[in-house]
This record gives structure tokens, sequence and C-alpha cells, in this order.
């Protein structure tokens, strides 16, 4: 059983919409659909959702490094279930170099809205994968989405718990901000979620691709 209340529908627009519709208390809830037809991602890219993944949100409180929370829950969730997650700054979950899950965290009034996609039977595009062809084996949805919400729940030190899994600090890497490219080597992630560059420049926001794995 999970630990919050839950909202279920087969099919939606994009639960973060749903999830938004449905605000108006204190109390954290999550909204999981089957299947998404507008779907999106960061910087309003389209987000695939058939059947056969993972599409839910979390409605909660604001509160600092919100999505690395998230993605430290998702990666302590797969490392339970056999799966060996790394994450990409700021909001890609990679399982072998390969997106299997992303997160998108989004203002609503006071609270916040974050939706998580996590491929679970199908890989929807390329280069990415499902934790069916990692695991070899199919495992229940619901496996998934309680485990993350749990492990949410229960994280103390967010930066802590998401360094153990960062594949960006060490990585060489190009940083596409709104100021334009930055390229250098990661050197932490700060308190405030900042990458650190061995330059001492510090980035807040932006996509980040790796030129070499560490």
């Amino acid at each position: 059983m999970c630990i919050i209340k839950v909202y279920r529908v087969d099919k939606t627009t994009s639960t973060n919409d749903l999830a938004r519709s449905l605000n108006g208390g204190s109390e954290d809830f999550a909204v999981v659909a089957e299947e998404q037809t507008s779907g999106r991602g960061r910087l309003d890219r389209k987000w695939i959702s058939p059947k056969g993944g993972l599409y839910f949100s979390i409605c909660t409180e604001h509160e600092p490094l919100l999505p690395l929370k998230v993605g430290a829950a998702v990666a302590q969730t797969l490392d339970d279930l056999g799966v060996k997650p790394s994450l990409k700054w700021p909001n890609d979950v990679l399982v072998d170099d390969k997106k299997i899950c992303g997160i998108l965290a989004e203002s609503v009034g006071r609270r916040a809205v974050v939706g998580l996609g996590v491929n679970i039977d199908r890989s929807p595009v390329e280069g990415s994968t499902c934790i069916h062809s990692v695991l070899g084996r199919p495992l229940a949805s619901e496996t998934v989405m309680n485990g993350i919400i749990t492990r949410f729940k229960r994280i103390t030190h967010v930066m802590d718990d998401y360094k153990r899994y960062s594949s960006t600090i060490g990585s060489n890497v190009m940083i596409e901000t709104p100021s334009g490219k930055v390229t250098g080597i990661v050197e932490d992630i700060d308190e405030k979620g900042r990458i650190v560059l061995d330059n001492g420049r510090k980035i807040i926001s932006g996509d980040v691709i790796h030129l070499r794995s560490k």
C-alpha cells in the first residue's frame, strides 16, 4: 500500500496537469496514469508516454533541491530492485548511459508538482532503455512507484544521496545555458544543486552533454 493517497486514471494529457487541477489542500498525493497523450519534459519537450511505462506525479510542498531529491529516490529504488542507475544532472536517470527515467518539477502556487516517466516494459525512443530489458523479467509498475514515493519521503540528506549516484561529477561536459555554451570538468555539485566546474564557475540551469566517460 502506498504511504500517500494515489489517484488513478487510464489516460490523461499529463499527470502534472491532472495533479495541478486536483491540488487544493496541504496533504501530499500522487496521480498515476497508464498513458499520457501530451507528456512533456524540461523546456516543454515532448515525452513519449505509451502504455508499458510508469507515469505519475507527486504533489508536495516546495523545498530546496526537489528535483534532485526525486532523482535520488528513483536511483535508490532502482538499485533496490537490482537495476544499477546513474544520475545525469539535473534530472535524468540512466542505466548504461541510456535514459530510463525523466523528471519534471513545476510550481503550483505555494506547492509543487513533480512528474516522473519511468520506462518499465518499453523503451519508447532511441537511446533509452527499460527495466524489463535490464532485468530480463517483468516488474509491476506499482512496485516501482511505491518504492519511489517511500524513498522520497525518507530522504533527509539530499545531496549526499544524489551525489552517490552522480555520473556528472568528474565528467568533462558541455553545458548549454541561456547565455551560451560552457565546457569544463565537473568537480562537484554544491549544496544549492549547482554544477561546480574546474574553473570555479557554478551553473544552476542548463542541458548537460557528457563529452567523456568518467
